[in-house]
């Protein structure tokens, strides 16, 4: 099992590396969410068209199965109640307009299924890819179904959930043991983490040292820096340009157009 938990991690090391040589693959957070609505088709879409990654958000709705938007009242992104996404069913769901809020031209979108989005990105994708799943609230069928599903549409390689507790982390990974499990990591919890040897995706909040680098690559770990955020200080050409520097593999963001035009202008 050990042998085979390695094997996934150097996979999704090696597609980074092979697919994107040294240019880390920029992961749209929540999509390509400030030119569509977060978390919906349109927003993953964009990406996949453009060979960006992207994090989604997953919850289980009351009838059990995994659907996609960052916060639990549907209000927040929907013309739903102030009500939470578990008290309905996908059918109840479907039923919301989760695009208006955003655009007039994206009325009538709905809130995804993971399957949905991971059925399009089997489809469409071009090339590889980086799908974060950020694990909000799921039942243990929920897990069981996540797992199943990343599986079944052939994604194991190029997918990783994150955020979720420590017992959540090992019931996923009981289910498949080459299932990717990565965290986001501060600097003073790099050292403790990398010892425990439970994370295959290190999604760092600072920028690591060459020498902190070369340890996390040594241990064929796949490292992300998390610069999530629509403030002006995440648009920042400065970090990019370290990002690529210091040799991550992925740069989260609320910016992958701009962030890919900076670094194109530099070739």
């Amino acid at each position: 099992m050990k042998y085979r938990m390695v094997l996934a991690v150097f996979s999704l090391f090696t597609v980074i590396a092979s697919s994107f040589g040294d240019e880390p693959i920029l992961i749209g957070h929540r999509g390509l969410l400030r030119h569509a609505p977060e978390n919906t088709m349109p927003a993953f879409v964009s990406c996949v068209e453009l060979s960006f990654g992207f994090e989604l958000d997953v919850y289980s709705s009351r009838d059990n199965q995994l659907v996609i938007i960052h916060k639990a009242n549907l209000d927040s992104t929907t013309d739903g109640p102030n009500r939470s996404i578990r008290e309905f069913t996908v059918a109840e769901l479907k039923r919301f307009d989760a695009g208006s809020w955003f655009h007039p031209d994206f009325k009538g979108v709905t809130i995804p299924t993971l399957e949905e989005v991971l059925a399009m990105v089997g489809k469409q994708k071009r090339g590889q890819t980086m799908l974060a799943l950020n694990v909000k609230q799921i039942t243990p069928e929920g897990e069981q179904q996540l797992v199943a599903l990343i599986t079944k549409y052939g994604l194991l390689n190029e997918s990783f959930a994150f955020d979720q507790d420590d017992a959540c982390s090992k019931r996923l990974k009981s289910h498949n043991s080459l299932f990717l499990i990565g965290q986001n990591v501060g600097r003073q919890n790099l050292g403790k983490r990398l010892v425990a040897g439970d994370l295959d995706v290190f999604l760092l909040t600072f920028i690591p040292t060459p020498e902190e680098m070369s340890q996390l690559h040594q241990k064929k770990k796949v490292v992300i820096f998390n610069f999530s955020g629509s403030g002006p200080n995440y648009c920042n050409p400065a970090t990019w340009d370290k990002v690529k520097e210091v040799g991550f593999d992925g740069l989260m963001t609320d910016f992958p157009l701009e962030c890919r035009l900076h670094w194109r202008k530099q070739e």
